[in-house]
């Protein structure tokens, strides 16, 4: 065959050319307009994205605000603290995780459990980068509060470790650790029920709020508000810092985070610690001191202690085990969560009750033989007094004379006064739980007894046992409102909220409840029966009484329900719990009351013995200390009550 010869497939060929031809040139239209999409139609669009991928805003932890007592002592604040962040979409599970938990020295456990959440978060990010492109990728953390040293070392190997990144934070500290643990309560990381209830999407993951106390009451105030930088990564997750990089962030680049205000405490630092010193010996308890002319508690001190430092990382399992199985209940607040019989420490408002609906005078005497007989139950007394009058039965606590006493007077009007008083209901103070207490009346018994009201229900309450129940801050404020002859306040714990920069944003001034329409005489006369309990010979506090102020108060012995072996406690703790209760309650000075104290000693004993040298303690430490020159050194009578309107 001649070479110029055509051959017969090419005419076929130059058929299927003319298609081919239209087909590539079709694809180049369509290829053509694809880019013309894409880098002019959606120009804006994706390069947002592609700025996106580039950009990453770094969470700026914020400072919560500083919790400071009356005089501006510090008793919460931040201190500097490290944290250890991953990006895991960007984390090289094969290089840089190994490097990182050998430098971080994570246990094997920890090490697993941590690499198992990372790569989790690795898929579940890339998985959501494939159906949205402008899913923000999340960064986890793998190590709080880290030392310096490790630090040093992330600093040493930071181009080993792409994706890495770590973070001065402030973290919650509490200088004066165990004191006033209960007052000021503590912090802890948010749990994914939190993170569920939080609708407004204040938290997030890492975040620590308050659980009780202070912190927890006044959160809102306390947070602050996060802020957020931002920083280029490489497509390894690595920083890059030359300036045409960092020319790419938009602006603002940062938004610096928002301290939380500061919070002013009525409280006294140095007091409570006085309290604590004047505690040492005892295994628990509470005081509670306040001013009786405004209501500001100056003392809140509940033990048995812990630190709340403890809290803020997180305690281990054997110390949490180790909190909950001490029979001495540590994380309870027995200032105001637990409620307890206060025994003779009433008596003072059973009096009241008791002149105010003229069922007693003064001057009515009752005879005392150790024993009053009702039916087949022996009533005692810790004496015997023979003829007493009002006054003596105060001094030397006198329990036939209050039996008598409340016979005549009745049950219900010794409620009525108690009531007024701000017994069984809560007293308002605004953190922890606060218990209300019990002020039984007639159709409270005939409710939980069967309609078997009994004469003795009477008896037990007008010297402070039966059902009558109060919390030590209940009967603070009580004490209080005695002295300043009957205004009864609400406790106030928080003086003011105040800006970082130290204004004051809001000032609270003292919150009156009610005041009471007490006879002048009346009242008089009890206050001078609880005068004669500290000053006077035979009366249950005299041999505790301090020279240094002039003080009128109360003791009480409380009795307890006996529990047996079969409450599975310790047989040789037994005998402890099985003690009474020692109270002391009162104000000074006698002629212009400035604070109220009341002293709780759980299983203490006698009130005389154990509870009032305590309050004695406390009264010199204000006056002498803190307040000098107030304490007054008259041992005459208050002058008459002036207030009786309500």
């Amino acid at each position: 065959m001649s070479l110029l010869t055509q051959r017969p497939d090419v005419g076929e060929f130059r058929k299927r050319y003319a298609w081919m031809a239209l087909t590539v040139l079709a694809l180049m239209v369509v290829l053509v307009v694809k880019l013309v999409v894409l880098q002019i139609v959606h120009h804006d669009e994706n390069a947002a994205i592609a700025h996106d991928n580039i950009v990453h805003r770094l969470t700026l932890a914020t400072s919560r605000g500083v919790i400071r007592d009356r005089n501006g002592v510090v008793l919460a604040a931040s201190r500097e603290s490290w944290n250890v962040y991953v990006v895991p979409a960007r984390l090289d599970f094969e290089k840089v995780w190994p490097t990182l938990a050998d430098t971080l020295a994570l246990g094997p456990v920890e090490r697993a459990t941590l690499e198992q959440k990372l790569r989790t978060t690795h898929d579940d990010d890339l998985a959501k980068l494939k159906k949205d492109p402008k899913h923000h990728i999340r960064e986890v953390i793998v190590r709080e509060d880290v030392g310096r040293d490790i630090v040093g070392a992330l600093e040493t190997h930071a181009l080993e470790l792409p994706a890495v990144n770590w973070l001065s934070v402030p973290m919650r500290y509490y200088p004066s650790k165990e004191l006033g643990f209960h007052l000021l309560g503590y912090v802890n990381e948010v749990s994914a029920d939190d993170l569920k209830l939080d609708v407004a999407g204040l938290l997030q993951a890492g975040d620590r709020i308050g659980r009780s106390g202070i912190e927890r009451a006044w959160e809102s105030q306390l947070r602050g508000e996060r802020g957020w930088r931002k920083i280029i990564l490489d497509a390894r997750g690595g920083k890059r810092l030359a300036k045409e990089d960092l020319a790419q962030i938009d602006q603002p680049a940062e938004q610096p985070p928002i301290p939380g205000r500061d919070i002013r405490l009525t409280i006294d630092a140095d007091l409570t610690a006085a309290a604590r010193r004047a505690f040492a010996g005892q295994l628990a308890g509470a005081v509670v001191v306040v001013e009786v002319k405004t209501g500001r508690v100056l003392a809140l001190y509940s033990k048995p202690e812990l630190d709340p430092n403890d809290f803020v990382s997180g305690l281990t399992g054997k110390q949490y085990e180790g909190i909950n199985e001490n029979p001495l209940h540590p994380l309870i607040d027995k200032t105001m969560h637990e409620a307890y019989f206060p025994g003779s420490t009433m008596k003072p408002f059973s009096a009241l009750a008791a002149l105010m609906t003229k069922a007693m005078t003064p001057e009515s005497h009752e005879t005392c033989e150790h024993i009053y007989v009702l039916g087949k139950t022996r009533f005692k007394c810790e004496g015997l007094h023979g003829q007493i009058s009002l006054h003596d039965a105060i001094v030397h606590s006198c329990n036939i004379y209050f039996y008598h006493l409340g016979e005549k007077t009745g049950l219900d009007a010794m409620a009525a006064v108690n009531t007024d008083f701000g017994f069984g209901q809560r007293a308002g103070i605004g953190i922890n739980f606060e218990v209300p207490g019990l002020v039984p009346t007639k159709a409270w018994y005939n409710q939980h007894y069967g309609g078997q009201f009994r004469l003795g229900f009477t008896l037990n309450a007008a010297i402070g046992q039966g059902n009558t129940k109060v919390t030590v801050l209940q009967l603070a404020m009580a004490y209080a409102a005695l002295g300043n002859h009957g205004t009864l306040y609400a406790p106030q714990v928080v003086r003011s909220i105040e800006s970082h920069d130290g204004k004051v944003e809001v000032d609270f001034a003292p919150q009156l409840r009610r005041t009471l329409a007490l006879p002048p005489d009346s009242l008089q006369a009890v206050l001078e029966g609880m005068h004669g309990v500290v000053n006077e010979p035979g009366g249950t506090a005299y041999k505790e009484r301090t020279e240094k102020v002039d003080v009128a108060g109360k003791t009480g012995t409380a009795q307890v329900s006996k529990i047996s072996q079969k409450a599975g406690l310790d047989p040789h703790q037994i005998w402890y719990f099985n003690r009474d209760h020692a109270w002391f309650a009162g104000f000074a000075p006698y002629d212009n009351p400035e604070i109220a104290i009341v002293v709780l000693v759980e299983h203490g004993g006698g009130g005389g013995h154990n509870a009032a040298p305590i309050a004695m303690r406390l009264f010199e430490e204000y006056f002498t200390k803190i307040k000098p020159g107030a304490a007054g050194g008259s041992q005459k009578p208050p002058p008459s009550a002036q207030k009786g309107t309500k």
